[in-house]
């Protein structure tokens, strides 16, 4: 984790007594939880101003007994729960419901956070107070060991971020009832984003807040990351049906998007490995289509009134 560290100066707000809830929502992340703990661990932000509450979806690696085995040598507070396997959307609604925090960050186990990541999130949020949602950016993670997941992070890192390292105003969050417990794949974040929004809050990136990715992944994988949103997406479709533009998924489109943002990530890592940013585009539309094909044939999402 250290290798991924930057260092700021210190921020003029003053957040001594703020308290930050952080959700951290793992399942199977034994390969890259250690990092996003420890990275969370070492925060320069007070640790009795915090609390983790980290929401497990029914792992079946070492990913609980590594983190709490992590935690215990803090004196960070911290609460585990399960999500009983039902998907992100309950995952993250039992931090909002359990939160004691002003503020509600959520994490992802492949990510790494510089020290200074929440007192630059809580400042930002805190001198706008017309937003329920404060987005950072991602930075590009180099990997020597798995191009995979370096073509991956270069791909990430150069579009934008609407759900890692998110921070929320707690009071936005109750005021739209939360996330969507019904989402059972991905999409969760999309569709709060979309409701914060509907209901007057605004969701903005901060662009001095950035964040690293570490995903150990293969082709496979991201192919299944694929499916996971398409399945999630389609549930989100007939709620916000103008949200979800179906052609920009399919693989033409998408292996032409991916296109685009190669060259925007060579320009600005001068990676040539970003050329193969539509191949992994490819393996995900495919991934995305047929998730969105097997929610339409189970029906997840038909009864649901268009917002």
């Amino acid at each position: 984790m250290r290798g991924f560290e930057k260092t700021y100066p210190r921020s003029a707000v003053c957040l001594t007594g703020t308290i930050l809830t952080i959700g951290l929502c793992v399942k199977n992340a034994e390969r890259t939880i250690k990092h996003s703990v420890d990275s969370l661990i070492y925060q320069d932000y007070p640790r009795e101003n915090m609390e983790i509450l980290i929401v497990d979806g029914k792992s079946e690696d070492r990913t609980l007994e590594i983190v709490k085995s992590m935690m215990a040598a803090t004196n960070t507070r911290y609460r585990v729960y399960s999500d009983e396997g039902k998907g992100l959307g309950l995952a993250r609604q039992i931090v909002v419901n359990k939160a004691s925090g002003k503020y509600i960050l959520y994490i992802g186990s492949d990510v790494v956070l510089p020290r200074d990541f929440l007192r630059k999130q809580l400042d930002f949020i805190e001198k706008n107070q017309n937003v329920g949602a404060a987005i950072p950016r991602s930075e590009y993670a180099k990997s020597k060991e798995n191009i995979v997941a370096d073509v991956q992070s270069l791909l990430l890192s150069s579009t934008k971020n609407i759900s890692n390292g998110t921070l929320f105003r707690k009071r936005a969050l109750d005021e739209i009832d939360g996330f969507d417990v019904k989402i059972k794949g991905a999409s969760e974040d999309r569709d709060v984003i979309l409701r914060l929004r509907f209901a007057g809050w605004k969701a903005a990136e901060n662009p001095l807040a950035t964040f690293y990715q570490i995903r150990d992944e293969r082709l496979r994988d991201v192919y299944l990351r694929g499916f996971w949103y398409g399945y999630g997406d389609h549930f989100t479709y007939h709620k916000h049906r103008s949200a979800i533009k179906i052609p920009y998924w399919l693989p033409p489109t998408y292996v032409l998007w991916g296109t685009k943002i190669s060259f925007r990530a060579y320009d600005k890592y001068r990676e040539k490995k970003s050329f193969l940013i539509p191949l992994l585009c490819l393996f995900s539309s495919i991934g995305w289509c047929l998730g969105f094909v097997k929610a339409h044939m189970v029906e997840y999402g038909h009864k649901i009134e268009d917002s």
